[in-house]
């Protein structure tokens, strides 16, 4: 007979501090699951994951691959032909030279922010972070023992941190995270404000780090896309396959380094899990020549986007910033309710709808706010605006 699962802690066990918990959203997202299993049917708006999965072909160039090799363990910091490719992709894009060694395969965008805290602070020191956020930065640098400074980020700038908010902070700052487009706003910088940001940081010895994971989703030509590193070669990018490429729950992104970060950075990837996966990097080489079949998901997530602007404003969700980019809608919702979690709870169970509340994003104020994804299929966004239609005009 199997032992019974220990769910009491014995004396003198106790767990770390550091450990984070969960996000809201996922808490609730296991109330979702209940409802299901009792026959509702539920459309998930809270979770920031396309629904198309991998470019066409992405399997079976894994599969053709895994008949020639073992797949088995690449260096630390990826198979050179993806590094190459996506040094190459910066020339492309933006028109920017980036040496192929300054690429590191990661195990996801996740494992390169945390490469990226290890590798550029010591316990102690302080990494500011512009609220609303995504909620994992925070849980990653406290949990390292990095001290996570928050601060607030003003409407007027579509909630993106600004050269004043930064000098506003009290006391000395060594590191910024800066996510364009963000999550879960959508907003972005424009090239001239991420520039702006990127060399006064650089001057100021603060250790700049551009999350670009949603950069190829973009919905107009009003504010090109730029990349952190164009402007300073002391700014750290990070990237991801999971969302333009559609490959999330592949675990792999990369991040673009300085030189002299290249061998620490590689060396704690190695020691922290070896390398990146080696199917995921087969996969990733082929998906970056899928541009066309990609861009069309972009074309939905526009589609969507257009559904969520037309209709919900007169749902009472009139109060957001402009989501340029990404594909969130952030909603404040004071007015509809004083507790974005109870909105939440209550638009799961009333209309069958689950979005993330703010909450998660933002812990000054983001109990006035819910998040909207609309990464999914068309027909789901429009149910669910339906629905939440429904609710309100009951409510």
């Amino acid at each position: 007979m199997e032992a019974a699962l220990m769910t009491t802690r014995p004396e003198n066990f106790e767990p770390s501090h550091r450990g984070a918990h969960p996000s809201i959203a996922e808490e609730l997202a296991g109330r979702a699951r209940e409802l299901e299993g009792g026959g509702r049917d539920i459309v998930y708006l809270q979770v920031g994951q396309p629904s198309t999965g991998a470019p066409e072909g992405v399997l079976e160039a894994v599969s053709q691959a895994s008949e020639t090799s073992t797949l088995g363990y690449s260096g630390a910091a990826g198979i050179p032909e993806l590094q190459a490719r996506i040094a190459q992709q910066y020339q492309d894009l933006y028109g920017v030279e980036v040496g192929p060694e300054r690429i590191l395969i990661t195990f996801g965008a996740s494992g390169a922010i945390l490469l990226a805290i290890v590798g550029c602070f010591d316990v102690g020191q302080r990494v500011a972070l512009p609220q609303p956020f995504y909620y994992g930065y925070r849980h990653a640098i406290e949990t390292l023992g990095v001290e996570c400074v928050l601060f607030d980020t003003q409407p007027e700038n579509n909630l993106q941190p600004t050269v004043e908010d930064i000098e506003a902070i009290e006391g000395p700052i060594h590191g910024l995270i800066v996510a364009s487009p963000g999550n879960p706003t959508g907003s972005m910088l424009s090239p001239d404000e991420l520039k702006t940001l990127s060399e006064y940081c650089e001057k100021k010895g603060i250790r700049f780090i551009s999350d670009e994971i949603y950069h190829g989703i973009v919905y107009d030509s009003e504010i090109p896309q730029a990349t952190g590193c164009a402007f300073s070669p002391e700014t750290i990018v990070v990237n991801s396959f999971s969302k333009y490429y559609s490959m999330a729950g592949w675990r792999l992104g990369w991040m673009v380094v300085p030189d002299y970060l290249i061998k620490p950075i590689s060396g704690l990837a190695h020691n922290l899990y070896l390398c990146p996966p080696s199917p995921a990097q087969v996969g990733a080489l082929y998906a970056m020549d899928c541009r066309d079949e990609l861009d069309q998901h972009v074309v939905r997530y526009a589609k969507n986007r257009s559904i969520m602007l037309d209709r919900m404003p007169d749902l009472g969700f009139d109060r957001f910033v402009a989501p340029h980019g990404a594909f969130y809608l952030y909603c404040h919702v004071q007015h509809l309710h004083e507790d974005s979690v109870q909105f939440c709870i209550d638009m799961l169970e009333g209309a069958g709808v689950l979005a993330a509340p703010g909450s998660d994003f933002c812990p000054t104020n983001g109990q006035h706010y819910i998040r909207f994804s609309y990464a999914g299929a068309t027909d789901q966004v429009e149910e669910a605006v339906d629905r939440i239609a429904r609710w309100r005009g009951g409510a």
